[in-house]
This record gives structure tokens, C-alpha cells and sequence, in this order.
């Protein structure tokens, strides 16, 4: 139908046409145009020679479509619409904000960070489709690095000349307990621990330790785990307390926990968006900006490159 259309007639024919027939008054829609009104009368005349068809019955007092002219305007409407989309589309292209990332991410991200993120990439590149790949900080560094990744988001700081990163927030430390147990210093200083392994988490594992420190004690570490996740799931299970963001466990009834600031010692963790600089000066610098404004405003203060 868009070959039929397209190859017989000017795009201009058909917007004209269609603001005449929406306004069915030939000044009226010259003014909406920015046109005067005889190469209106002329454009709309070629139409309907185009057509082999009179689309408008013209009088002194009135201009109205006919049948035809009815017709015509209900399947242009839509032609009209979907070439719109086109265009937008065809601008996000240009842009190169289509296609598919890559999003690396950790297993303490905050799952409802993590599904506002999506929807407001959605809504900002409706042509994207995001990957998501859980992996520990370190691997999303390297595999960064290989073009394994294309975005991600990480804790704590990785120095590299060639990982350029912004501060996504910064999440405060609280110590974990079972929802059945009363959490106070004396409790959390007896408890076993379940604790990420030193090798997969280094960082996260030396903040959490410094924080043991900082409340008076040295955690007894009986379990290590590569997943947050599966480490809230045991310490639900009564095996053991954890140190761990509060913000993956603040919305959770299935675990007790006390924060830091409750303790008098703030302990904070920053989360990072990361970039191999090679591309921050593509698009996916606009999809970073984007990310960083789904990020909750309570969390942290941003910071530039």
C-alpha cells in the first residue's frame, strides 16, 4: 500500500490533504500549512488528478469531503501515523540509541533499581533491548575491557586508566539476622557469618570486615557465597548473619537487620556505573545520563567524569 501511495503522489500531498480534511476550510488550512492559499488549491487539485478522483466538494459557503475523499483520508491517517513512528525511529537509529547493550550488574544490586532502570530505558529508547548479566565487580572490569560488556554497574572503586566511572549512589552497611531474632551489638557480636569469599568479591569483603572492626569485633565467618542473594536465603534460614547493603534488604520481611547509622558508625558502599572510555562518547553516554536520573535521588549524590 506505502509503494502505491509514495510512487504516485509527494508526501506533501497527502499532509496537505489531510489538514484540509481535518479543517475543511482552504484558508484556514493554508494558515496551518504556513502557505497561501492557491498552492494549497493547486497541490490538492494534483492530488485528485493523481487519483483520478474529486476529494472535496467545493462551494462558496462550504468545503466538505466526499465518499471518496472520506476514504481516502481514513488510510492516509494511518500512513501518516506510522510514517511518524518511522521517523522517530529512524532519528533514535542515527543517534544509535537501538539495537542491544550489555548491562552488567551485581548480585546486591537492588532488584527495584534494577526494573526502574528498564522501564525508564524503555521509555527514553523504545528501540533498545538491555542485556542483563550478573557478575562480580572484577569480572565486569575485565569483561568491560573485552567488549564483553558495555555497561555496568559495580562497587566500590576499580583504578583503571582505561574504566571510566560515575557514582550511581551509596548505599549504607547493616549487619543481617534472621526475621525471628532481635537484632542488638551483643547479638551481632556472637553470630556466625556468612560472608562473600575474599577472591570474588575483594573489596566488598575488605568494607565489610573494616566495618566488623569499626562496631568492636571480628566476624566469625562460617559460610561463604557469590550471591547475595542465596546469602539472605541462608541467613532467612537462621545459618548465620551477613554484612550487606541496606538497600537489598530494607524492602525485605523475611530478614531483621540494623543498620550502621543505628550502631553510631556510618559505613557506606558506593555503587558505580562503569564505561570503557573508548565508549563514553557514543550513545551510551545519553543511556548512562539516563540511568543515572532512574536512580533514587536519596541515595547519593552524583558525580561528573
Amino acid at each position: 500500500m506505502y509503494q502505491y501511495f509514495i510512487g504516485i503522489m509527494e508526501l506533501r500531498h497527502i499532509q496537505y490533504f489531510k489538514v484540509l480534511a481535518e479543517e475543511l476550510h482552504f484558508g484556514n488550512a493554508a494558515k496551518k500549512l504556513f502557505i497561501s492559499q492557491p498552492p494549497l488549491s493547486r497541490q490538492i487539485k494534483e492530488l485528485e488528478n493523481e487519483l483520478k478522483a474529486e476529494l472535496f466538494l467545493r462551494n462558496n459557503k462550504k468545503v466538505e469531503l466526499t465518499e471518496a475523499g472520506r476514504y481516502f483520508y481514513e488510510r492516509t491517517a494511518v500512513i501518516i501515523q506510522e510514517l511518524d513512528q518511522i521517523k522517530n525511529s529512524t532519528k533514535l537509529i542515527h543517534d544509535h540509541i537501538s539495537g542491544e547493550i550489555k548491562l552488567g550488574y551485581i548480585s546486591s544490586t537492588p532488584k527495584q533499581i534494577i526494573a526502574k532502570i528498564l522501564n525508564d530505558l524503555k521509555i527514553a529508547f523504545p528501540l533498545l533491548q538491555v542485556n542483563l548479566i550478573e557478575s562480580s565487580s572484577q569480572d565486569q572490569i575485565h569483561d568491560l575491557c573485552s567488549g564483553k560488556l558495555d555497561i555496568s554497574i559495580i562497587r566500590g572503586r576499580f583504578p583503571s586508566k582505561d574504566i571510566l566511572q560515575r557514582l550511581f549512589f551509596q548505599d549504607e552497611l547493616c549487619v543481617v539476622g534472621p526475621n525471628n531474632v532481635e537484632m542488638n551489638k551483643e547479638k551481632i557480636t556472637r553470630a556466625d557469618y556468612i560472608s562473600f569469599n575474599r577472591d570474588y568479591a575483594p573489596e566488598f569483603y575488605r568494607l565489610s570486615l573494616d566495618f566488623c572492626k569499626e562496631i568492636g569485633f571480628e566476624p566469625k565467618v562460617k559460610h561463604h557465597c557469590n550471591n547475595m542473594n542465596a546469602i539472605l536465603e541462608l541467613v532467612k534460614l537462621g545459618l548465620g548473619y551477613t554484612i550487606a547493603p541496606l538497600s537489598t534488604v530494607e524492602e525485605r520481611e523475611d530478614v531483621n537487620y540494623i543498620s550502621s547509622s543505628m550502631l553510631g558508625k556510618m559505613f557506606y558502599n558506593d555503587v558505580y556505573l562503569a564505561i570503557h572510555s573508548d565508549n563514553y562518547k557514543s550513545s551510551l553516554k545519553d543511556i548512562i545520563d539516563q540511568m543515572l536520573k532512574s536512580a533514587d535521588k536519596k541515595k547519593g549524590n552524583r558525580e561528573s567524569l
